[in-house]
């Protein structure tokens, strides 16, 4: 049937308005989402922020020396792994005070207005694979049992698979069927016992990328990070292996771990509806040689901070995070203008006693 102009425009107007008032309600309803009142973090030494407090350009510095001397000292008569981390500066859970990393937890602290950072259990591990996901699983139970009076936090974010993919060789690496059962477990589990849980599921980061970025990179007079990776035998599938075919596995590998995690998001958000999320915007991040640690290959503060602002965009709550970053960081400067003010104000004695302003003022 064919319809006249007038009622052809009626018909659009009525059209566009119906997409309105469809947009409307999908802005108004994703406002919605409450903001969490509390934060568990699962993974491993990336979201543990293990040597996130040192950078690789300063790997020949004395301080750095030094201070990763006392690291080493720590966790040689402890054999406390966490030793080696700086998890205020993670990605997920931590709670920099200096605002170098705005990390989830950190983000969502200064959405509610909390002058602190909210109730926030990081059980990640260094060094564990998906296996041990289970374990953390549990002690994050317990955390939220003893201290929120519910099964699980209001929102968990888990990112794994690194260390699943460190063998000696390609074939060694853990498969992606039994990758898949490790996090489906807790997935289901946290899902199941806690109805108000939401879960963001990271991506694996391209470690191909960390690889090409590094390699060649130098740490000391004749020292490179290759040279160190090989020394160290730091994870041969991801550092020394160059096997261009054997390459080809591992960077198929991590591939084939997002898809998991891409298809357990969808299968249980057909049940669980939007509890449930993946961000494969870990996997895009463009590391550079600046993001690395001394060991040039965890990420230090600049990675880090890479990985929250990334992985936060795709949580129910990353368009809210924007004005409030501004408003931190005005604050700041403010703080930081009176502070100047007030020690510029005390003026300091020179020789035969005059007095003059301090230097920088």
């Amino acid at each position: 049937m064919k319809l006249s102009r007038k009622h052809g425009l009626t018909v659009i107007g009525h059209l566009l308005w119906c997409g309105v008032l469809t947009l409307s309600f999908n802005i108004f309803a994703a406002e919605r989402v409450d903001l969490p009142k509390s934060m568990g973090a699962l993974g491993d030494s990336m979201s543990a922020g293990a040597l996130a407090d040192f950078q690789r350009k300063n790997f020949k510095m004395p301080w750095t020396e030094l201070r990763l001397l006392v690291k080493l000292v720590r966790f040689g008569a402890t054999k406390d792994v966490r030793k080696m981390e700086a998890r205020d500066l993670s990605w997920a859970g931590g709670y920099d005070e200096k605002q170098r990393v705005y990390s989830h937890s950190y983000r969502l602290s200064k959405m509610a207005g909390l002058d602190s950072q909210m109730p926030t259990a990081n059980v990640a591990v260094s060094g564990d694979e998906s296996k041990d996901i289970w374990d953390q699983t549990g002690r994050l139970n317990d955390w939220a049992e003893s201290n929120l009076n519910q099964a699980y936090p209001d929102y968990v974010t888990l990112m794994i698979g690194p260390n699943d993919i460190c063998a000696e060789t390609a074939s060694d690496m853990v498969k992606t069927r039994d990758y898949h059962a490790n996090i489906a477990k807790s997935v289901d589990e946290i899902l199941a016992q806690s109805p108000n849980t939401r879960i963001l599921l990271n991506s694996v980061p391209n470690i191909e990328r960390l690889r090409e970025v590094a390699h060649d990179k130098k740490l000391h007079v004749g020292l490179t990070c290759e040279k160190m990776w090989k020394t160290l035998k730091l994870c041969p599938t991801l550092t020394t292996v160059d096997d261009p075919g054997e390459r080809e596995k591992v960077g198929q590998q991590v591939i084939d771990y997002n898809n998991v995690l891409r298809d357990i998001a969808e299968t249980r958000a057909q049940s669980h509806g939007d509890r449930i999320r993946v961000s494969r915007a870990a996997y895009g991040v463009d590391f550079t040689e600046n993001d690395l640690s001394i060991d040039c290959f965890h990420p230090n503060e600049f990675g880090q901070e890479k990985l929250a602002q990334v992985s936060f965009e795709d949580s129910w709550w990353g368009e809210r995070w924007a004005p409030i970053k501004i408003k931190l960081k005005e604050d700041a400067a403010k703080n930081a203008a009176i502070a100047k003010n007030k020690r510029c104000k005390r003026r300091v004695r020179g020789r035969g006693g005059r007095s003059r302003k301090k230097p920088g003022c």
